[in-house]
């Protein structure tokens, strides 16, 4: 909504015409949150994304040198288990980047798509960084150590992660910041 606009039948100021902006685009993120609650509701069964999780995480770890025993969407590691539950996939991380890049108005769909695009993969890895550093931190300094980067760190890390991603590409659509552009001009 431009500054100077009616909105029902008065005349905004060009503050007023900014939180009508913000107004909507809290609203199209409560909207495009909808699905979070919906997946949580229904009890949809996540074991594929928790397997991937798993697997990954596994295979980092031993790549690292931990001795690691999947079975299923459980891990051993030093007689210690480890289970990866739905909470764990990082979906909820996904969905919440999804609902930023799609409720900011005026945005074209390429742009959104690069966005998501790229930012998915990254809150993926950073998922993995978090179960493997988890499971890393556990065989290091033990069972409290673990919990504590687990509850604390790498729960804000996601979050950080996630608000990190949807600013570069706030900024970037925004052409604050035009590194992206050189890069996907070269592919």
């Amino acid at each position: 909504m431009k500054p100077g606009v009616s909105f029902l039948g008065a005349r905004l100021t060009p503050r007023q015409a900014r939180m009508m902006r913000m107004l909507e685009f809290l609203v199209r993120v409560c909207v495009l949150a909808l699905p979070l609650y919906l997946v949580i509701w229904l009890g949809l069964d996540l074991y594929p994304l928790q397997l991937a999780v798993a697997s990954q995480s596994a295979w980092l770890l031993q790549a690292a040198g931990y001795g690691v025993v999947q079975e299923g969407t459980g891990l051993t590691a030093d007689g210690f288990g480890f289970f990866i539950i739905p909470d764990c996939t990082g979906w909820k991380s996904m969905l919440f980047l999804f609902a930023l890049v799609l409720a900011v108005p005026g945005i074209s769909l390429r742009r959104r798509a690069w966005g998501l695009a790229l930012g998915m993969p990254l809150i993926w890895l950073g998922n993995l960084a978090r179960v493997t550093g988890v499971v890393a931190t556990q065989g290091a300094w033990g069972t409290d150590a673990a919990l504590v980067i687990h509850d604390w760190l790498f729960q804000a890390g996601l979050v950080a992660l996630v608000l990190g991603i949807w600013i570069v590409w706030l900024l970037w659509v925004k052409n604050k910041l035009t590194f992206p552009t050189a890069f996907l001009h070269r592919i």
